[in-house]
Formats: structure tokens, C-alpha cells, sequence
């Protein structure tokens, strides 16, 4: 089998175009044998021209049970359904009814802003 040691470093997790360049060069010189590089390299392209990556050992989502029920917004009822617009876009926090208030008083004090007035 062939490898990528003779052009990535062994710590490394990738390779830039640079050496993709260069791997292709030596993948063409070895299954190619017998021509020049030049053609062995436009073999190589040939082989890849309009194919995609592969997506070997990627991970796949998963649909198990009841995923797509329970994540379909428009199935949605009572406060819940207000979070999502009518594309099932979440809204964020302007979905929200209870927002936090953040001005500094408890929220059952009854002279909020009223501390200036007292002051002067």
C-alpha cells in the first residue's frame, strides 16, 4: 500500500497543496511505471477528474427512532412553538416570553428606579 510519509512529517495530520502535489508525482511514478512523470501525472488527474472525496470511516447522522419527530418544529404546541418562526428557525432569545431583567433590583421590589429621586 502506499502512504503519505515521503511528503508530510510523521507528527502531522495533514498536507498542503504543496505536498498533495508532490504525492500525486510519486502515486503517478509508482502505478504508472515505464512513462515519463509528466504523463504519469496526467494519468493520475484523469483517474480523479469529477469524482468527489470519499467519505470513508466519516461518521454518518444517525436517524434513530423518533429523531425526525421530535425535532421537527412544526409539530411543535404551546410555548415551545413560539420559539421557532414559521421556516423552523429558532428565533434565540426574542422567541423567549420570560426574559431576564437585568437592572440590578430583586424582582418583587416595588420602588425600582426610584433610588435618584430619594438621593437628591
Amino acid at each position: 500500500m502506499w502512504t503519505l510519509c515521503s511528503v508530510k512529517a510523521k507528527n502531522a495530520r495533514t498536507i498542503n497543496f504543496q505536498q498533495f502535489q508532490e504525492a500525486m508525482k510519486e502515486l503517478g511514478q509508482k502505478r504508472f511505471k515505464g512513462k515519463n512523470p509528466d504523463e504519469a501525472l496526467e494519468d493520475v488527474f484523469k483517474l480523479m477528474e469529477g469524482k468527489d472525496p470519499a467519505t470513508t470511516g466519516a461518521t454518518k447522522a444517525t436517524t434513530v427512532g423518533g429523531v425526525d419527530r421530535l425535532t421537527d418544529t412544526s409539530k411543535y404546541t404551546g410555548t415551545h412553538k413560539e420559539r421557532f418562526d414559521e421556516s423552523g428557525k429558532g428565533k434565540g432569545i426574542e422567541g423567549r416570553e420570560e426574559t431576564t431583567d437585568n437592572s440590578g433590583y430583586v424582582s418583587g421590589y416595588k420602588g425600582a428606579g426610584t433610588y435618584d429621586k430619594k438621593s437628591q
